[in-house]
């Protein structure tokens, strides 16, 4: 559970997330107690969400989420990103269905031409 409290204060500390989002996660990490049981196969991996803003080469927004902590995060997505996923009929509990089921890679991308924008959301 340190580890996963130690990630979360460097996404404060990298402005990725605010102190208040952080204290809701920390909150719900606590409540877990650190007893959630994952599968070594998960353990270490990252939730990455980029999105992209006129230059599609280089995100404007970059989070990365360890997998430990992922499923207190729905409340917490930016709100960008949850209106293009939105969009495009994709919804964070079909995320989270394909990172209970093991999937790696490039899980969702999301591409508005006409705004020149880009959501994509793996896991590695």
């Amino acid at each position: 559970m340190k580890e996963e409290t130690m990630k979360i204060l460097k996404m404060v500390e990298e402005k990725k997330i605010s102190a208040e989002e952080a204290a809701k996660l920390l909150d719900a990490l606590e409540r877990s107690g650190g007893k959630e049981e994952l599968s070594q196969e998960k353990y270490g991996k990252t939730l990455r969400i980029k999105v992209f803003e006129g230059d599609l080469t280089k995100p404007t927004v970059n989070v990365n989420i360890p997998l430990t902590i992922v499923k207190f995060i729905g409340k917490l997505m930016p709100d960008r990103v949850k209106s293009k996923l939105d969009e495009h009929k994709v919804s964070f509990e079909q995320i989270m269905e394909m990172v209970e089921k093991g999937k790696t890679g490039k899980l969702v991308e999301v591409e508005d031409t006409e705004e020149n924008e880009r959501v994509e959301i793996y896991i590695e």
